[in-house]
């Protein structure tokens, strides 16, 4: 694959290798992760471990038998469960309100990354992984004549970034940070920086899953 690179001057120093025709979604398209979709996800979701086998036999009966086609990836996504070798983890052991998915998404927002165990494509070279809102701010402060929140993700990810109507949403809905206009021109809503870069394998689903813990 032909390669070429480019600096981003952003301050986690890193020097990004874009590919062209290389797509990265930060985010699943099933559905926009609004608070109505957070609370039915965690109110289908058994509130215990299961075996692997117990969890696939009782998520059969929702969405016409296809939660394992994309509705799956948003609640891995979202940190909602996770699997290891042996059995199904819930996040929650209860349904939850409004409220509780709201505090949870707030908090969500400030720690989710990429490229993680549940980003299917993309993110070539993103190593370690990126704080999405904060590497987003960071971007924007030291861009800000180019606020545009596609060209930033091309800055941030080394390519094309996908889903982009789905990383507006968050931003607007959970970020209290930035806001995202109707042309996806981005602003800062207050000073507010945080680690970009979070020291965890890609791969490791446990890791992933606990960094929304507390």
């Amino acid at each position: 694959m032909e390669e070429y690179h480019t600096n981003t001057n952003n301050q986690s120093g890193r020097n990004m290798i874009k590919y062209p025709k290389t797509k990265s979604d930060p985010l699943c398209k099933w559905r926009n992760a609004s608070i109505e979709t957070v609370i039915e996800l965690v109110s289908i979701l058994p509130k215990t471990k299961l075996t692997k086998d117990q969890f696939r036999e009782c998520m059969s009966k929702f969405y016409n038998g296809a939660f394992f086609r994309t509705p799956y990836q948003l609640a891995l996504q979202l940190g909602l469960y996770y699997e290891d070798d042996n059995e199904y983890i819930p996040r929650f052991d209860h349904d939850i309100t409004e409220e509780e998915a709201i505090a949870y998404m707030k908090k969500w927002m400030q720690r989710y990354y990429v490229p993680n165990p549940f980003t299917k494509r993309g993110f070539i070279n993103i190593t370690p992984p990126i704080n999405l809102l904060y590497g987003l701010v960071d971007y924007l402060e030291n861009h800000p004549d180019k606020p545009n929140l596609i060209t930033a993700g091309a800055a941030l990810f080394g390519g094309e970034m996908g889903n982009v109507g789905c990383v507006k949403f968050v931003l607007n809905e959970y970020s209290q940070i930035i806001e995202v206009d109707h042309n996806n021109d981005m602003k800062l809503l207050v000073n507010k920086s945080g680690k970009i870069d979070v020291l965890n394998n890609r791969d490791d689903k446990q890791a992933f899953f606990k960094h929304f813990n507390g």
